[in-house]
Formats: structure tokens, C-alpha cells, sequence
């Protein structure tokens, strides 16, 4: 259940309970408001999901290759000590 449902449960209803009230107005005014972030906030998440991936994929990229360039340094240890 996302949480644009959830809200629109909230709000079932009110309407039809207080037709001719300002407050029902100012109510479904605040609802339209909400639904409009909630859907900029998935947008922007959608937007950043393939961003992140790319990132996280050049990243590994980037690790395999230095790990491959690093194959071939020698990096005394303890057994170099005994000589």
C-alpha cells in the first residue's frame, strides 16, 4: 500500500460528511497539495534509482580495475622479514 493510498483512505468520506462546510473545501484542497508532493517525491526517486545505479556500476568497475592494476605490487609482509 503506498502512502498516496493510505491518505486517500483518510479522506474518504469527508466530503459527502460536511458538504457546505469551508473546512471540507480547505480539506480536499490540503489532499490535492499532499498527492502532488508524494508524486514529485516519486519522481525524483525514480530519477535517482537510475543515477545511483550508474554510479554503483562504475564504482565496481572502478574497484575491479585498480584491484587488477594492484596484482602485481609487491608489498613486503613477514616473510620478507626472515631473509
Amino acid at each position: 500500500m503506498t502512502s498516496r493510498t493510505v491518505l486517500g483512505r483518510g479522506h474518504e468520506g469527508v466530503g459527502a460528511g460536511a458538504t457546505g462546510f469551508s473546512s471540507a473545501a480547505a480539506l480536499k484542497s490540503v489532499l490535492k497539495s499532499w498527492e502532488e508532493r508524494l508524486q514529485a517525491v516519486r519522481d525524483e526517486c525514480e530519477q535517482l534509482q537510475g543515477n545511483l545505479l550508474t554510479v554503483a556500476k562504475e564504482m565496481g568497475e572502478s574497484e575491479t580495475a585498480v584491484k587488477a592494476s594492484l596484482k602485481g605490487v609487491h608489498v613486503p609482509g613477514k616473510a620478507d622479514e626472515k631473509r
